[in-house]
């Protein structure tokens, strides 16, 4: 019976190795699963939403409660867990005074991993995160309210300086970057005045030398541009003006479609196609 031995040991060695090779194969699916919820952690998810209102007195009556609706209707509902929000003024004082009148950023929504959550331990994070992003959700409404209820002004429309403040904002941002300007994009902060210029073939090209010469095009490589508010005394100024907007943003490298670029916010929220 000595030879018996052997050979049952010798008949349990490919069980053996097998054994083996599956523990490294499950040791090695552990350690990536493991690393995943870290990853995902450190990853923000969502949309960087600036938003820039024009509260000069050129913007007043209808016009503000067109702004406000686009606010209220279809931007404020349209967040979603990972996004943030912020909302200024476009005044006199941007570079000088700035602050925002609201920020609020959403918490990210929870991220499973099949190998270590809990399926109603992960059910109860979401559920608890879809309450937390309502609750922000409110409070932004809330305080949308009270701005337009407040009736800010300003003596003047400083769009450029805006623009700066925006690049401050959106800079070593991961999430998409989305710019939306409530304005009639009419600048009258001196020296320029949009309403007053006589515009020619030559105009937008001497004017973007001067404004460039000044550090006063930023750099918005990777932003979604919307207009919501844009007009004028005249069907021709306007013209005038937006082209002027679509080559100065072009200078920008900012995405800007002159579809989204209208009296009220249009194709929102943003689709696939702007850029990330």
């Amino acid at each position: 019976m000595k030879w018996v031995v052997p050979m049952l040991a010798d008949s349990l060695l490919p069980f053996r190795q097998t054994a083996w090779i599956l523990a490294l194969i499950m040791q090695g699916w552990l350690l990536t699963a493991g690393c995943a919820p870290s990853s995902q952690a450190t990853t923000p998810h969502g949309t960087d939403i600036v938003i820039f209102i024009d509260f000069s007195a050129s913007v007043q009556g209808k016009d503000r409660a067109l702004l406000k609706q686009d606010l209220v209707t279809q931007i404020i509902p349209s967040l979603s867990a990972g996004d943030r929000i912020v909302i200024a003024p476009i005044n006199d004082k941007t570079l000088t005074d700035f602050y925002p009148l609201v920020e609020a950023t959403l918490p990210p929504k929870p991220q499973f991993n099949g190998w270590m959550d809990n399926v109603m331990k992960h059910a109860r994070l979401v559920k608890e995160n879809d309450t937390q992003v309502d609750s922000l959700k409110e409070t932004v409404r809330t305080q949308v309210a009270d701005i337009f209820a407040k009736r800010f002004s300003s003596q003047y429309t400083d769009i450029f300086s805006s623009l700066i403040i925006a690049q401050k904002l959106f800079h070593n941002e991961s999430r998409r970057k989305v710019l939306v300007l409530m304005s009639d994009m009419v600048e009258d902060h001196p020296p320029y005045r949009f309403d007053k210029m006589s515009w020619t073939t030559a105009t937008n090209q001497k004017l973007l030398s001067e404004l460039d010469a000044k550090g006063l095009i930023p750099d918005l490589s990777g932003v979604c541009v919307y207009v919501s508010g844009a007009s004028a005394e005249s069907a021709e100024l306007a013209g005038n003006i937006g082209q002027f907007w679509q080559a100065y943003f072009q200078r920008t490298k900012a995405d800007m479609d002159p579809s989204r670029y209208a009296h009220v916010l249009l194709h929102w929220p943003p689709s696939k196609s702007c850029q990330l």
